[in-house]
């Protein structure tokens, strides 16, 4: 089973152009205990979903699914 791990999760999002410094610290935050282990495909968009409809976070819905579709991306190549 493919996984990300927290340096690869990182860098995808270093070049996600709608997403600020504040935003990616956000996101590894979120994923940090994730990320220990690896994130799995179904845990990731799992989690993405869940930050779509949470408003008072700093990522919004197009943001939230921006990020999911990179990491899938990358999930393919690993």
């Amino acid at each position: 089973m493919k996984r990300i791990f927290r340096n690869e999760f990182n860098n995808i999002l270093k070049y996600i152009p709608n997403i600020s410094e504040q935003e990616r610290m956000f996101l590894l935050s979120v994923f940090e205990n994730d990320l220990v282990d690896g994130l799995t495909e179904f845990e990731l968009k799992q989690k993405i979903e869940r930050l779509k409809f949470d408003e008072k976070d700093p990522i919004d819905r197009e943001e939230a699914e921006t990020v999911k579709k990179k990491l899938l991306e990358a999930m393919e190549r690993i």
